[in-house]
């Protein structure tokens, strides 16, 4: 699926240190609104400090976001 729209909140990044392997990881987290009549809100996280950098988005950014949803 794929959805379109302004960020409008980026939130705070988080890292740590993964207890099993001793690896430092990062995630982004950002709130996306759709254009629609009836305006969605969707977060959606980007993982990895080198994803991160490499999205480069802010609040204020249009973007399309692609996701599969599993159950």
């Amino acid at each position: 699926m794929e959805l379109s729209g302004k960020i409008i909140a980026a939130l705070e990044e988080r890292s740590g240190v993964s207890k099993s392997t001793g690896n430092e990881w990062k995630v982004q987290e950002y709130v996306l609104e759709t254009h629609e009549q009836y305006p969605h809100r969707m977060l959606f996280s980007i993982f990895g400090a080198d994803k991160i950098q490499q999205a480069n988005i802010k609040a204020g950014d249009e973007v399309t976001v692609s996701f599969d949803i599993n159950c």
